[in-house]
């Protein structure tokens, strides 16, 4: 725990810069990261509920930070070929994103907005610009939650997939998230 509190607020420090306006920050520390791999021999998928996740309203910069050793999958033989021999988490220990909504929003506006976000996406110690597309929902003023869905290719990343299990791991691993966000309070 202390070690996600940490990462909370270098994720919000990074975020905010010298930044004071705390009411435009809202963030989350359990946000939902789930993926999925189809293929002809088996299904692959894990979820982790420890994302960590910084928004800013007044600029619209998203920080996601992401320990990979968190996600959880039945299998965990599966689990541990995952972080040991594709992810290297004890190499790369984190997935990050770190961009951008692209449009502008109308916070006084309560629903559900699609919204693109542009940055920078790094897994596996490869870093590549990215955009994605997701839901913000406003309510009374504030974003109270971030939908998105978005595929990775594992190649883009210097993920290698030995030749023995290629039929077992698809090649496109497809990806979606939920973040419950609350506003930031300096303590």
């Amino acid at each position: 725990m202390k070690k996600l509190l940490s990462l909370l607020l270098i994720l919000v420090s990074t975020c905010l810069f010298a930044q004071n306006d705390t009411s435009t920050t809202f963030v989350t520390t359990q946000g939902k990261v789930h993926f999925f791999s189809s293929s002809p021999i088996e299904n692959i998928e894990a979820t982790t509920n420890k994302a960590v996740c910084v928004f800013s309203t007044k600029t619209q910069k998203i920080n996601t930070k992401i320990l990979i050793t968190s996600f959880v999958f039945k299998d965990k033989l599966m689990q541990e070929h995952f972080n040991e021999n594709y992810l290297e988490s004890d190499k790369y220990p984190y997935g990050v994103f770190n961009g951008e909504i692209v449009e502008p929003l109308d916070y006084s506006k309560d629903g559900d907005m699609p919204v693109t976000i542009r940055g920078t996406f790094e897994i596996h110690g490869v870093q590549l610009a990215r955009e994605v597309k997701g839901i913000l929902t406003i309510k009374n003023g504030q974003p109270i939650s971030a939908k998105a869905k978005f595929d990775v290719t594992l190649a883009d990343h210097n993920i290698s997939i030995p030749a023995a299990v290629t039929l077992a791991i698809s090649k496109v691993i497809a990806v979606d998230l939920a973040f419950n966000l609350i506003p930031y309070q300096k303590k």
